[in-house]
């Protein structure tokens, strides 16, 4: 990591961030209308793929972005942001990290040891750490979908308008 400082986060960096965010997105708003379907039923069965490989890839984006953040220097924040609304911007960041870990590895859980499928975008299956252990996948499945909640939570608290950071 450098001293020097910069203006702009790493183009790499940033072409990250918003690839994570339209995917976020998009997994995000398949897996409620999933959530509002009958299991078992098309079209939720095919867009569950879909949901599941996009969280795949953002596990394995939000990996990608920890090593690009780790060896690239930050902008410094504006002098302008209070302290209150600082330390909330670093806890709601916390929160979006953690999601991004913590989704797909629950989704992960739910799906292998409830048996469910496994494939990435229909190409191949991924290994099953644990297989058939309904305890699991109710851990997995449940804890999947309180952070789901988590996520709505965060999603709507980030409104610049929100934190009086232009007003």
């Amino acid at each position: 990591m450098t001293t020097e400082t910069t203006s702009a986060y790493d183009p790499l960096l940033r072409w990250i961030h918003w690839a994570t965010a339209i995917l976020f997105i998009l997994a995000m708003l398949i897996g409620f209308y999933c959530g509002q379907q009958q299991p078992g039923t098309s079209p939720r069965r095919e867009l569950l793929e879909v949901h599941k490989s996009l969280g795949v890839t953002l596990l394995l984006l939000a990996i990608l972005r920890l090593a690009v953040r780790a060896t690239t220097t930050a902008p410094a924040e504006p002098s302008f942001i209070g302290r209150w609304v600082r330390l909330a911007a670093r806890l709601n960041h916390g929160a979006l990290y953690f999601v991004l870990f913590a989704m797909p590895v629950t989704g992960y859980l739910f799906s292998s040891a409830g048996g469910y499928s496994l494939k990435y975008f229909w190409t191949f299956s991924w290994p099953r750490l644990v297989v058939n252990n309904p305890a699991i996948a109710h851990i997995g499945q449940t804890s999947h979908d309180l952070l789901a909640y988590l996520v709505y939570a965060v999603v709507t608290c980030i409104s610049p308008r929100r934190s009086g950071m232009f007003s």
